[in-house]
């Protein structure tokens, strides 16, 4: 390894390192996650799980690949970012190959919020009271709703006041349908009266007609989806022949060729958020504010 890597290898482990001391400091400090850091981890989480089941079943794998590529990728120029780039891109490979993935993915949470709703109308006719109703439905939950309404099940169960049950329900889908089912759902809590049943359906047939609104909609975005993965998968493809080329990456081959790089790739990855941020529609505005926020938003309920 050359002394300029050896450099610039070196001035990475030291920002590294200083950001564990400060980040170790700050927790002995008493220092805890900001609501926006917990809203940026809903949101990683969500694009996750936007994925097709397919990319997030053998996703482990693909981080294993994209770790391996990397290190090679080091070996084969000298130059951890070269590494790191190629890490990167194998690792957002699934992000880039389905653009806007968020579109298909709620209308899947809807059809199935629609589904749900429809069973609950079934058996709560039968005179069950809702929170009872809810926890017999964990079964036959649609698999995309299981884990949230197994968990608000398991709440009611619990003990937990429905009010706060249903609001982190409501937090978990982040979504403005859904606040909608979680309001008519506290309003029963509180006032229990008839008709519940009825509610469901109705609620149920407005969600479905949302689906196919929705549907309407991310049909007329699939051009704009096919023309941000092209453009991508271009530009990679570009970019993986021209690295794997010693002469032609071998300007970059300085501390500031590498620092440049760094810049190149930061600049790529939010190219690629804005062109994804188009494919995708904007999220339908919430009703509720989440639970334990303290403060009123135009529009919103406390």
């Amino acid at each position: 390894m050359t002394g300029n890597a050896m450099a610039m290898l070196a001035l990475v482990c030291g920002l590294l390192t200083a950001g564990g001391i400060v980040g170790a400091i700050a927790v002995w400090r008493g220092w805890s996650p900001r609501p926006r850091t917990a809203r940026l981890r809903r949101q990683q989480q969500r694009a996750f799980e936007e994925l097709p089941a397919r990319w997030r079943d053998h996703y482990r794998w693909l981080l294993t690949a994209a770790a391996a590529a990397g290190i090679l990728m080091w070996a084969w120029t000298g130059w951890p970012v070269h590494g790191l780039i190629t890490a990167g891109a194998v690792a957002g490979f699934p992000y880039i190959w389905h653009p806007g993935g968020s579109a298909q993915a709620r209308i899947t949470r809807l059809d199935a919020l629609a589904e749900w709703l429809r069973q609950l109308a079934g058996v709560h006719v039968a005179g069950v009271p809702l929170e009872q109703t809810i926890q017999a439905s964990v079964p036959n939950v649609p698999v995309v709703l299981r884990q949230p309404v197994a968990v608000l099940a398991e709440r009611l169960r619990a003990g937990y006041p429905p009010h706060l049950a249903y609001r982190e329900f409501a937090d978990h889908l982040a979504d403005g349908t859904s606040d909608d089912v979680v309001l008519m759902f506290m309003d029963h809590a509180d006032n229990r009266g008839p008709g519940m049943a009825r509610a469901l359906e109705k609620t149920a047939a407005k969600v479905a007609q949302k689906v196919i609104d929705a549907q309407a909609v991310d049909a007329e975005r699939a051009k704009v989806r096919t023309n941000a993965r092209t453009v991508s998968v271009f530009t990679l493809a570009v970019v993986a022949v021209s690295m794997l080329s010693t002469d032609y990456t071998a300007p970059y081959g300085t501390l500031g060729g590498q620092l440049l790089l760094i810049a190149l790739g930061t600049l790529f990855v939010l190219a690629l958020r804005w062109m994804r941020r188009m494919a995708r529609p904007k999220p339908e505005p919430r009703l509720l504010l989440p639970a334990g926020h303290r403060t009123r938003q135009p529009g919103g309920i406390r």
